[in-house]
C-alpha cells in the first residue's frame, strides 16, 4: 500500500507531540514548540477543553494548567461554556511594545472537546481580531488536522455556517465583560496565517 507523504508526515508530527503531551519524552515548556509544524499547518497547545467554565491557563514552571485566578479568586466563565477547544499557538508572543497583550497567539481549535495540555496539529481558517482592555488579543480559528476529529470542514472561516461565525464572535464579545472586548474585523485564512507568523519567536 502507497503512503501519502504529507499525511504521513502529520501523522508522524501529532504521534511526536501526543508523546511528548503524554510524558514519555521529556518536555519542560509547551511554549517553546515551534508554531509551525508544516506547510500551512500549525500547533496548538489546549489549555481549556470546549464546553467547560473553568478558565485554565498554562504554568510554563510546572508544565501544568491550573485555574487562572482574577484577585484572588479562581475564574469561572458566567456566561456560556466554551465553545471550541481554547489554548495557544506555542513559539509566538504578541509583545507588548507593539500593541499586543505579551501572551502566545490565542487559538480556538473547533472540534469535540480534548482534555487540557493536548498538543495538536491544527489548519489555521481565520481570525478573530479583537481589542481586549485597549491590547490586540486575537484569536486564530483553527480545525483539527485529523479529519476523524472534525465537526465541520471549511477552507476558510467564510466557509463555516454564519451562525457559527456569529456565535464566535458573540461568545467572545460577552464571556468577559470585565475586560470589554472590542472587534476589530474578522479575517480568513491568509491573514491568521499572517498573525502567527508576525507574532512568532521561532
Amino acid at each position: 500500500m502507497r503512503c501519502n507523504g504529507p499525511l504521513l508526515l502529520m501523522f508522524l508530527l501529532v504521534a511526536c507531540d501526543q508523546r511528548m503531551n503524554n510524558g514519555t519524552t521529556e518536555r519542560t515548556d509547551l511554549e517553546e514548540l515551534p508554531a509551525v509544524a508544516g506547510e500551512g499547518v500549525l500547533r496548538a497547545v489546549i489549555e481549556i477543553p470546549a464546553g467547560t467554565v473553568d478558565k485554565r491557563q498554562y504554568d510554563r514552571s510546572t508544565n501544568t494548567f491550573p485555574i487562572d485566578l482574577r484577585n484572588g479568586v479562581p475564574r469561572r466563565i458566567k456566561f456560556l461554556p466554551y465553545p471550541a477547544n481554547y489554548g495557544f499557538i506555542p513559539g509566538t508572543r504578541m509583545n507588548k511594545e507593539e500593541g499586543g497583550d505579551g501572551d502566545a497567539v490565542d487559538v480556538f481549535v473547533l472540534c469535540g472537546a480534548v482534555p487540557s495540555g493536548t498538543v495538536m496539529a491544527v489548519e489555521p481558517i481565520g481570525v478573530i481580531e479583537l481589542l481586549d482592555a485597549g491590547e490586540r488579543d486575537d484569536k486564530v480559528i483553527a480545525l483539527p488536522m485529523d479529519p476523524a476529529l472534525r465537526t465541520v470542514d471549511a477552507d476558510d472561516i467564510s466557509e463555516l455556517p454564519e451562525a457559527a461565525r456569529d456565535i464566535l464572535v458573540t461568545w467572545l464579545l460577552n464571556y468577559d465583560p470585565v475586560d470589554g472586548a472590542q472587534l476589530v474585523g474578522v479575517k480568513g485564512k491568509a491573514d491568521a496565517l499572517t498573525t502567527v507568523l508576525h507574532w512568532r519567536t521561532h
